[in-house]
């Protein structure tokens, strides 16, 4: 809250500094099987797909594995990530603001959104990552705008 006690916008680039901006990321050449093993140890969702060069080139998600079993379940042990990956994915910089980002995801039915500033990779943010900080901010200081602005979920 500012002084005049209204609510104050976040920031990606301020979410990132508060959760921590690691982001693991492969190749289009990584195995698919290697990749679904990794993302099993971790806990995670959504691996970041990117060029040799670091540029973002996509995602690939627990979504789009399980979609690669149900069609190609003979041959996922040889497939890459390059035969699999969401193309075209939808960015954010660190400097929009973290309840808009929130309201992209929620449009495109998405949880997670790449951060890119100048074409490198920032980290990533998902709409539990920005709900957490609304959560936490709204019980340190009694604020129930935060809620009322997510009456579009």
């Amino acid at each position: 809250m500012d002084v005049k006690g209204e609510y104050k916008n976040m920031s990606i680039g301020e979410l990132l500094r508060i959760k921590g901006s690691e982001v693991l990321t492969v190749t289009p050449e990584h195995l698919i099987v290697e990749v679904a093993r990794i993302m099993s140890d971790r806990r995670i969702s959504l691996v970041v797909v990117c060029s040799e060069g670091g540029r973002v080139l996509g995602v690939i998600s627990e979504r789009d594995l399980v979609r690669a079993i149900a069609v190609n379940p003979a041959e996922i042990e040889g497939m890459a990530v390059e035969d699999l990956y969401t193309r075209d994915v939808f960015t954010c910089t660190t400097k929009d603001d973290a309840r808009e980002t929130m309201r992209r995801m929620h449009d495109g039915r998405f949880r997670h959104m790449p951060v890119v500033d100048h074409g490198s990779l920032k980290g990533l943010v998902s709409i539990g990552d920005i709900l957490e900080f609304l959560k936490e901010q709204s019980e340190l200081h009694s604020n129930t705008e935060a809620w009322e602005e997510l009456n579009f979920l």
